[in-house]
């Protein structure tokens, strides 16, 4: 006995009109939303274009082309963490889908930004994969510290100090550049006193890169711990055998490293005071 046909819609046994009309009035109810979100976890996204400016070579500026990125991350971070965001930029709004940042369309443009610097900063701010972030290296913690000194993103800049701050890869003129690029005091103090008291002399690339003023002032600083050293180590006249009354340890150990950069430690402590949460 051959079975009837029955139509698709005889299964539902509703009017394919009705149907669709059921369709719609769901997605309405769905996206006229109107019931409580949560304060905390209920997060608008902004929508930003990084806009850099890449070449084959620094000299060659007519090889030069723009490259742009678009990323889409929540507003959170950026209105509340980052006081550069939060008074300069004029934000969107979560309702106002033409606003700048609330499309691809039509993107917040942050010009001039390397986009690898600003994902590696997204890369903190905003974690896919928590383990990572202990593992990030040199060069990754350095383009956060970029980026977050530039924005203000306080936390995120402290936390890339933290971890920049024992790493042995990075040398001491290195130390001296970053500390004086990204206005962290305690660096310099550090880079300049290493470079004053360890055993070996400064090479005139290093030089070259921190500047000869400051290498004069380290050698000038360096050669008068030598001749306190020697002053120091002399022959005591009183003594019996007439034995060298030497003192143990570096000859450059007690550098006047303060004395000779006083003004420039304090000139940098006041510029990293700017970032500190205890002067807002």
């Amino acid at each position: 006995m051959a079975m009837p046909k029955m139509g698709i819609y005889a299964v539902h046994q509703i009017p394919v009109e009705e149907a669709n009309e059921r369709e719609v009035e769901e997605v309405l109810a769905i996206a006229e939303y109107t019931g409580p979100r949560d304060q905390k976890y209920y997060l608008d996204s902004i929508i930003f274009k990084v806009r850099s400016r890449s070449s084959h070579s620094r000299d060659d500026l007519d090889r030069a082309q723009v490259e742009d990125r678009i990323f889409k991350v929540p507003r959170y971070h950026f209105e509340r963490s980052s006081e550069i965001f939060a008074t300069t930029f004029t934000l969107p709004t979560g309702n106002d889908t033409d606003a700048e940042g609330n499309s691809d369309e039509n993107p917040v443009i942050l010009e001039g930004i390397n986009s690898v610097d600003f994902q590696r900063l997204l890369n903190v701010l905003y974690p896919l994969d928590i383990p990572q972030i202990l593992n990030m290296a040199k060069d990754e913690w350095i383009s956060v510290l970029k980026l977050s000194t530039l924005w203000y993103f306080l936390d995120a800049r402290d936390l890339a100090i933290q971890q920049l701050n024992n790493r042995p890869e990075i040398g001491s003129v290195e130390r001296i550049l970053l500390a004086q690029q990204y206005d962290v005091a305690t660096w310099l103090r550090l880079g300049y006193t290493d470079l004053a008291k360890r055993e070996e002399g400064i090479s005139l690339g290093d030089a070259e890169k921190i500047g000869w003023q400051t290498t004069v002032r380290l050698y000038q600083t360096r050669e008068a711990a030598i001749r306190n050293y020697s002053a120091s180590t002399s022959y005591s006249h009183n003594s019996m055998y007439g034995k060298s009354q030497s003192h143990p340890g570096s000859r450059f150990q007690h550098a006047d490293v303060e004395g000779t950069f006083r003004e420039d430690f304090k000139q940098a402590e006041m510029a990293s005071a700017a970032y500190s949460r205890r002067n807002r």
